[in-house]
């Protein structure tokens, strides 16, 4: 039975075909093209931009399809209309946006087969925002999962990204490993966020040949469509091993996504701190906030260097600027302003 004919467990039950769908690398744009119904396919077009990077053309696309009679295409179509939004500058219209996708999907009955694919994407969002308190997973066991299977990869890739920010380490590579090796068939988006996990889960642990295989491993699925946009949302996360893969070998990317993920950046933590209450600082870029996160965890600067694969004088330089932006003068009152 193929998997269109699945019913609940089908693809046409998820309204994001791209992300979930199976292709080889550099087939991103027949696999669009190739998709009858003409709302799924723009939708699928309106994500190909999203991931390459093409944010403002993302989410016109998105937004024109926030119209449409379908639910389904309505809910994904706000839901990306959002995500993409978190490149711009229009703060209030990304909370809006944010509380209408939880209003939608809260509206969805449980025994929906879209309900999965809703819950999955809204989890995604919400550690995009790092808004925690917000995130429900299911018990871990044997239906911890019970998601369509071409959404599967992507309920690891969020679920192991939410065990990275917690502290749980081995967990995360070893469920984000597992989930590559059972996968039955390619499906390039979900893999380059899994392997970008994996990466910053050696990275922490220090094991560099490891997580630059998985970094490379990611940019080899990414780079024949172009699709940059996982690695400037990791950027804080990737930092030392983004540079050491892609900034003299890569430097055109490598450029686009330093630019992307700054904007990305102030936007995430104005929005988080609107939805949270907390009030981190928005005036670091994505490295200021990375070197400052570690430091205000009491990591030494020669610690923070080889996590970050950068030089102790440039911890230092960051560590300047951070204490001139922040007004102040110690370590010890970093921890108000990062998370």
């Amino acid at each position: 039975m193929s998997e269109n004919e699945r019913g609940a467990t089908g693809i046409k039950n998820n309204p994001f075909m791209l992300v979930t769908g199976s292709f080889y690398p550099g087939e991103a744009e027949a696999f669009c093209e190739n998709e009858e119904d003409p709302e799924r396919q723009a939708l699928a077009k309106a994500e190909l931009l999203y991931f390459r990077g093409e944010t403002a053309a993302a989410y016109s696309a998105f937004r024109a399809l926030s119209e449409s009679s379908s639910d389904r295409i309505v809910l994904a179509a706000t839901l990306g209309t959002a995500i993409s939004s978190l490149s711009g500058e229009n703060i209030l219209e990304i909370i809006k946006l944010y509380n209408s996708v939880k209003t939608l999907n809260n509206l969805i009955p449980q025994d929906n087969p879209v309900k999965a694919t809703a819950n999955t994407f809204m989890i995604y969002f919400n550690i995009l925002l790092h808004n925690f308190s917000e995130i429900r997973f299911p018990p871990v066991g044997a239906d911890a999962f019970n998601v369509p299977d071409s959404l599967k990869p992507m309920a690891f890739y969020a679920y192991t990204h939410y065990l990275i920010e917690t502290g749980d380490i081995g967990r995360a590579v070893g469920m984000a490993e597992g989930a590559l090796i059972f996968m039955d068939k390619p499906c390039p988006i979900s893999e380059i966020y899994l392997s970008l996990i994996i990466c910053r889960g050696y990275m922490l642990r220090k094991l560099w040949d490891k997580a630059e295989y998985f970094f490379r491993h990611a940019w080899s699925l990414a780079a024949p469509d172009k699709l940059i946009m996982p690695f400037a949302e990791h950027r804080g996360m990737l930092s030392g091993m983004l540079e050491k893969c892609l900034r003299f070998e890569e430097s055109a990317e490598y450029k686009r996504i330093l630019e992307l993920s700054n904007r990305y950046h102030s936007s995430w933590v104005t929005v988080h701190n609107e939805l949270t209450g907390d009030k981190i600082s928005d005036a670091l870029t994505a490295i200021e906030f990375n070197v400052a996160s570690l430091a205000s965890k009491g990591s030494s600067n020669n610690e923070i260097a080889d996590l970050l694969g950068i030089t102790v004088n440039s911890v230092r330089a960051h560590l300047r600027n951070i204490f001139n932006k922040l007004g102040i003068d110690s370590r010890k009152e970093l921890h108000k302003y990062v998370l």
